[in-house]
């Protein structure tokens, strides 16, 4: 008997271990579900806002962070059964089947009834000021009452919520969203969130594309767009994945050769966060460093790209920054910072960094990975969200224990949120979860130590 055209292909080992990521996400947004039916009726105001963040639940809390934890884990195995044997040989999961798990990955995270940031509610916020005529870049006066002003004022203590420091692109977009709510906060929650999830996805596509002739192309892909963190972090609505777009979009320009457009596209990327400042100066260095033909014409799109996001976003950052130093005051925590003081973590960031500029000046990658470590090191309070800067770069780099203690930093950054829905912690408790959080890139910084030691060795 021939085959039947009908016959459904057994999926592979490596699928099926891909699939623990959006399985795990299914079942522990099952698992929360449950686990809200038991909520204390200290926290009906908690659970009465349209979007529920768990915040200082105390043990309460801490088994949602227990949930969210074992689905992270349950992942991480799954990507690491099924990518570790080929990381050396960079094989992995074609674009559509990686497309396909992160898409089921992100829909199974949207529909956990909890998330653990409220920085969706400042954003709804802005959007909607910006809407009606109001200044999202100066604090919103306690007088002043409206759905969107009083839900975030309820998410950041009942009292007031941070001035916006974010551009004038992504506060467009806000408002934006609000409209395509309808002007309701709960849709425009939705809205972001999705909005964010499908940014993500579209961030996969544009990485792909810009990774065009590397042998680890799909292996850096399914890294990337499965790392479970970064799966979170877009569900949960955070605009660092816009910035993740707006540069993914100029370094594919750069490589297929449209360099002026790709540097002014890079220069505008603080338009949406100011970290998108980042990327287009340490492209240029690179460039320099290699030589490439088109240098010149990458310089002068940034230059012109920087130039006009600063005249657009100066003016409305100075007041976001003099509001801040008004109420705010700088208390770093869980960072590197917290734990030897701002001026010696500053010190140890500077010495990685210096490594990564020799690195670069030498046109190896890696350098680009040190600059990277060295970044997160120098961070005062990093949330897990912020794994999506340095995933990239991660997933990007040529095999080695630098790019791995990066990649797994962006994992062990999950910490963060233990503290947030538990409540203070005491300094003893603290220390050690910094350290767990720090430990894959404590790990990678005895790489630097034995480099320097050979140095002063060889140059004895």
């Amino acid at each position: 008997m021939g085959r039947s055209p009908h016959r459904v292909p057994i999926p592979s080992a490596r699928g099926v271990a891909l699939a623990a990521v959006p399985a795990a996400f299914a079942v522990g947004a099952a698992a929360a579900h449950v686990l809200l039916h038991s909520a204390p009726a200290r926290l009906a105001n908690d659970l009465a806002q349209p979007l529920v963040v768990v915040t200082a639940w105390g043990a309460y809390g801490l088994g949602f962070f227990a949930v969210l934890a074992a689905a992270v884990a349950a992942g991480v195995a799954g990507v690491f059964v099924a990518l570790w044997p080929a990381w050396r040989r960079g094989s992995g999961p074609s674009l559509r089947a990686t497309l396909v798990l992160a898409a089921f990955a992100l829909a199974a995270a949207l529909a956990w009834p909890v998330v653990f940031s409220s920085d969706v509610y400042a954003y709804a916020a802005y959007g909607n000021a910006l809407l009606h005529g109001r200044d999202p870049y100066v604090a919103v006066a306690r007088s002043f009452h409206d759905a969107f002003a009083d839900a975030a004022r309820w998410q950041w203590g009942g009292v007031s919520f941070p001035a916006c420091i974010y551009g004038p692109a992504f506060v467009a977009f806000a408002a934006l969203a609000v409209l395509l709510g309808g002007g309701k906060l709960g849709a425009t929650l939705w809205v972001l969130r999705i909005a964010t999830s499908l940014g993500f996805l579209g961030s996969i596509v544009l990485l792909n594309a810009a990774l065009a002739g590397s042998a680890r192309r799909r292996l850096a892909v399914a890294a990337f767009a499965l790392n479970p963190v970064a799966l979170w972090s877009a569900a949960e609505g955070h605009n660092d994945v816009l910035v993740l777009l707006s540069v993914f979009a100029g370094f594919l320009w750069l490589r297929r050769g449209r360099s002026g457009l790709a540097g002014f596209a890079l220069g505008l990327a603080p338009l949406i966060k100011i970290i998108g400042a980042i990327a287009g100066p340490v492209a240029l260095v690179f460039l320099l460093v290699r030589r490439a033909a088109w240098t010149r014409r990458f310089a002068i799109g940034l230059l012109l790209g920087c130039a006009l996001a600063v005249a657009l976003i100066a003016p409305l950052q100075l007041r976001a920054l003099e509001a801040l130093g008004a109420h705010g005051h700088y208390a770093p925590k869980f960072s590197l910072q917290a734990l030897l003081g701002a001026i010696p973590a500053i010190l140890v960031a500077c010495a990685i960094a210096a490594l990564g500029v020799r690195d670069v000046a030498r046109g190896r990658f890696s350098g680009i990975v040190w600059l990277a470590i060295a970044a997160w090191l120098a961070i005062p309070n990093p949330y897990p969200w912020y794994a999506l800067w340095i995933l990239p770069v991660a997933v990007a780099a040529p095999p080695g224990r630098a790019a791995l203690a990066l990649w797994a930093a962006t994992i062990s950054g999950l910490l963060r949120y233990l503290p947030e829905a538990f409540g203070n912690i005491d300094h003893l408790e603290a220390a050690v979860l910094t350290l767990a959080q720090l430990a894959p890139l404590i790990w990678s910084a005895s790489q630097v130590s034995g480099r320097l030691t050979a140095k002063v060795n060889s140059e004895a």
